[in-house]
């Protein structure tokens, strides 16, 4: 057998060895697909990378998912500090899907839920230009549903204590001699009025029918009456206003001028100034307006009782005329 030939084991054992190599070349190619897949990359596709600088990660992580429209496009890969005064936090997105990016877009980092969890949004622009591999997109932050919580923490303590308190004063209640009897007590007084007014309702449902139904008639009159109810309110406004705009001072004005004019005239009649004052203060022109009223009753009898003896004269006079 010649040196260059190799012998039926060795053939056999160089074969092992390249099955053993192709086995761990193979454990660590799915190793690595794997690995990747548990991270959500997908290593057949054309890998994007974009930057994002925050002043606050706000709890954003490495493989915190992206997403556009709902659907998860890609996730960070890695965070950086990039300087602490001002903080400035670099973070590098991958993007798995082959997807333009107008360069008027913005990533929203927002709450994925109640949990705390954190998620980037694509808030696509409009523009027809892109962004390319590598750049860095403008982002903000979106605050959370529980974000205005903080400010009532001191109320809900404040809260908190008066609960206590109020707890406190029932355990106390019930505690001190006969105050669990007298709860119960108390809860069947309730349940026994309850049960009267049920009764009551019961006895008179009829009644209480009709005054539903008056109640309703009431309110339809009430509605049918509302136009007019506007006009009268509409004419007490009206009023409200002449008076508002009317002169109260002159009119109050010349009425105590004219009160003024008539207890004047009153103090020179009592005075027995003038005609009616001297007619109201002289005692003996009063009684010649007396007697002189008087006889002129009396000639009025005379004449009615004895007509004939005023107008014989005249029918004589008519005669010696003819």
């Amino acid at each position: 057998m010649s040196k260059k030939e190799k012998s039926p084991q060795d053939v056999q054992n160089s074969r092992k060895k390249i099955r053993v190599a192709l086995l761990c070349i193979a454990a660590i190619a799915i190793f690595y697909i794997g690995a990747n897949f548990l991270k959500g990359v997908d290593v057949f596709h054309k890998r994007t990378y974009f930057y994002c600088v925050m002043e606050d990660a706000a709890g954003v992580q490495q493989n915190t998912a992206v997403f556009l429209g709902g659907y998860k496009v890609g996730m960070v890969q890695e965070l950086s500090l990039l300087s602490s005064n001002p903080p400035r936090v670099c973070a590098k997105i991958l993007l798995n899907e082959n997807v333009d990016i107008p360069v008027d877009s913005k990533l929203k980092i927002a709450s994925s839920g109640l949990l705390g969890g954190m998620q980037m949004d694509f808030v696509m622009g409009k523009s027809t230009n892109y962004f390319k591999n590598n750049d860095t997109i403008p982002c903000f932050l979106q605050p959370g549903m529980l974000d205005g919580i903080d400010g009532l923490k001191s109320q809900l303590a404040s809260v908190m204590a008066s609960v206590d308190t109020i707890g406190l004063s029932v355990k106390d209640l019930l505690v001190k001699d006969g105050g669990g009897e007298n709860l119960k007590m108390t809860l069947e007084n309730i349940e026994s009025a309850t049960d009267n007014l049920n009764s009551i309702l019961a006895d008179n449902k009829g009644k209480v029918s009709n005054l539903v139904a008056s109640l309703t008639r009431f309110g339809k009159t009430l509605e049918d009456a509302s136009p007019k109810l506007n006009e009268i309110l509409d004419n007490f406004d009206q009023i409200s206003d002449t008076i508002a705009k009317a002169d109260i001072a002159a009119v109050i004005t010349n009425a105590n001028n004219t009160i003024k004019e008539v207890e004047t005239l009153v103090s020179k009649v009592n005075q027995g100034e003038g005609t009616v004052g001297a007619l109201m203060n002289e005692d003996g022109l009063v009684r010649k307006v007396d007697e002189a009223i008087a006889n002129f009753n009396a000639l009025l009898k005379d004449f009615k009782d004895n007509p004939r003896h005023y107008l014989k004269p005249l029918g004589e006079k008519k005669k010696k005329s003819k």
